[in-house]
C-alpha cells in the first residue's frame, strides 16, 4: 500500500515535469507494465506452495490434498453454507461497494473541479501527488496504528468511522468553493480509505488458509474490477436522468449503506468466523493434550 501510494506521488510529479505527449506517455506505461510482468514473474514461490510443488508425486496424500475443492470459489461463496463463505460474501459486499462509490463518484469529480477551480493538467498531477503521500502515509504509518488502538472488537467501529468520514468527505469536497478545504478534506478521505483497506485486508487473510488465500483476493479484486466497469456507467445514467448532481447522493448514499451493513453484519460474520477459528484451534490442542497426559 506504501509503494502504491509513493507510486501515485512520483508518476503525477513526473508528468508535470516533464510534460509528454499522450503517445510517450503511453510508451513509458507500457514499459512500466512490462517490467511489473517481469518482476511478478520472478517473484519466488511462498514456502507452503513451493513444498507442495516438490512433494506433490511423493505420496497420494499430496494428490488428495490437491484434488481437494476449494471452498473459496464465487458459487460456493453465493452458497452461504459455511461461516467462512458467509465471512467472505461480507467482504466481498463491502469491497463492491466502496468501489462503486468511488467510480461513480469519479464521473463527477473532474468536471467539478474544472467548473470551480478551473483545474488543469499540472494542478491534477500536483492533486494526485498529495493522495499519493497521504496514501503512503496512511499505509505506512496511520492505519496500523489505529487498527491497533481500536483492537480486534473495534474494527467494525473503525470500519464505520471511516464510512462517516467518506460520505461526509465526498459530500464537503465536492460543495466547497475553498481549495484549501478540498485538500485538507481528501487528507482525511485518503487516510479513512487507506484505514479500510488495511483491515478488510488483514481480515481477508484471516478467514482463509494460506493455500486458498490467493483465490479469495481474486475474487475481491475481480468484483472490484467488475465495479470499474458499472459504476461509470450507472453514474452517468444518474447524472443523465436526474441532474448532475445526483451521483453525489448515491454515493453518499453507498457509504450510508455501508455504515449499515457493517453495524449489522461485520461482527456477526467476519469477526465472528476468526473468533471460531481460535476456539476450534484450541479445543483440538486441548484434545491432543489430554490424549497425551492418558
Amino acid at each position: 500500500g506504501m509503494a502504491a501510494g509513493i507510486s501515485f506521488m512520483v508518476g503525477p510529479m513526473i508528468a508535470a515535469l516533464v510534460s509528454p505527449t499522450f503517445q510517450y506517455a503511453a510508451y513509458f506505461a507500457i514499459v512500466c507494465t512490462f517490467a511489473s510482468g517481469f518482476a511478478i514473474f520472478h517473484l519466488p514461490l511462498p514456502v507452503a506452495s513451493q513444498q507442495k510443488h516438490q512433494d506433490k508425486d511423493k505420496s497420494d496424500d499430496n494428490n488428495q490434498q490437491q484434488d481437494k475443492k476449494t471452498e473459496f470459489t464465487l458459487i460456493n461463496l453465493v452458497k452461504l453454507k459455511t461461516p467462512k463463505s458467509r465471512a467472505a460474501m461480507t467482504l466481498l459486499a463491502i469491497r463492491l461497494s466502496m468501489a462503486l462509490a468511488f467510480h461513480i463518484f469519479n464521473t463527477i469529480w473532474p468536471a467539478s473541479l474544472k467548473t470551480r477551480f478551473n483545474f488543469g493538467p499540472s494542478d491534477h498531477a500536483r492533486f494526485m501527488s498529495f493522495i499519493g503521500i497521504t496514501y503512503a502515509f496512511s499505509q505506512g504509518f496511520l492505519a496500523k496504528r489505529l487498527v491497533q488502538m481500536w483492537g480486534k472488537d473495534g474494527k467494525a467501529y473503525l470500519i464505520m468511522a471511516c464510512c462517516a468520514v467518506l460520505g461526509a468527505g465526498r459530500y464537503i469536497a465536492y460543495s466547497t468553493e475553498s481549495l484549501l478545504v478540498v485538500y485538507v478534506t481528501f487528507l482525511f478521505i485518503i487516510n479513512a480509505l487507506g484505514t479500510v483497506n488495511t483491515v478488510i485486508t488483514a481480515d481477508t487473510g484471516s478467514i482463509a488458509p494460506s493455500d486458498e488465500v490467493g483465490g479469495l483476493f481474486g475474487i475481491l479484486q475481480a468484483a472490484e474490477n467488475a465495479a470499474g466497469m458499472l459504476g461509470p456507467f450507472l453514474g452517468g445514467v444518474i447524472s443523465h436522468y436526474l441532474g448532475k448532481d445526483a451521483p453525489l447522493i448515491a454515493v453518499v448514499g453507498v457509504y450510508g449503506f455501508l455504515f449499515a451493513f457493517v453495524s449489522w453484519g461485520y461482527d456477526i460474520h467476519v469477526l465472528s468466523s476468526n473468533r471460531g477459528d481460535t476456539k476450534h484451534e484450541s479445543s483440538i490442542a486441548g484434545r491432543k493434550e489430554v490424549k497425551k497426559s492418558i
